[in-house]
């Protein structure tokens, strides 16, 4: 009998990864605003959640910095079925790297790809310095050099204090900034708190 996603999960996806070298502090599960449905003529919200964030492990004292999403599935469904889902979180998200896995086999789509690459086994999944070597690749600049150091620090009043949305905002414009742009423009919609994204930028800047 075949898991279902919540077994596949705990019993195939976090071993694994855990093997891979994802420890708990770089696996993060984040709630979404979720979508809104008509059934019955009648508007119904369905809570949002993404099955894993990865992050790259970070110094001491420095905060995790997010690269990838995973979306799980049922061992018995193919590996690739999560990856249109887990595309539309990256843009939520501000990521990279997508994947979707059934716990044996995953699939991903990258930035630095830009296409699907389906039916790898899931034992041979990136480590955290794989990714982190793809991501310093893709952005042009080290996570080590100076002008990157902002990435890596924490949220004032933790992570607590700001939503997955301003949280990839702000990574947008770090981004930039590392690669040398002396401009950012910020588009976001009333109410989603457009100051606190400035007062933590400035303050990871500072």
């Amino acid at each position: 009998m075949s898991r279902n996603e919540d077994q596949t999960r705990r019993e195939l996806i976090y071993p694994k990864l855990r093997e891979r070298g994802w420890t708990e502090d770089l696996i993060r599960v984040e709630r979404t605003v979720g979508a809104t449905e008509i059934i019955g003529g009648k508007p119904r919200r369905r809570k949002g959640r993404i099955d894993y964030l990865l992050c790259l492990p970070a110094k001491p004292g420095k905060s995790p910095l997010a690269v990838a999403i995973i979306e799980a599935k049922k061992e018995d469904e193919i590996p690739a079925l999560g990856i249109q889902q887990a595309l539309d979180y990256r843009r939520r998200f501000h990521v990279p790297f997508v994947f979707s896995t059934n716990g044996h086999l995953y699939a991903e789509w990258a930035e630095d790809t830009n296409k699907t690459i389906d039916n790898l086994p899931l034992t041979q999944f990136p480590t955290p310095d794989q990714l982190r070597q793809r991501y310093e690749a893709l952005r042009g600049y080290a996570l080590d050099d100076e002008q990157a150091q902002a990435l890596w620090i924490p949220y004032k009043g933790g992570d607590a204090a700001r939503w997955y949305f301003q949280d990839a905002a702000i990574r947008a414009a770090l981004e930039k900034i590392a690669k040398g742009s002396k401009r950012v423009l910020f588009s976001l919609a009333t109410g989603t708190g457009k100051t606190v994204v400035a007062a933590q930028l400035l303050y990871k800047l500072a």
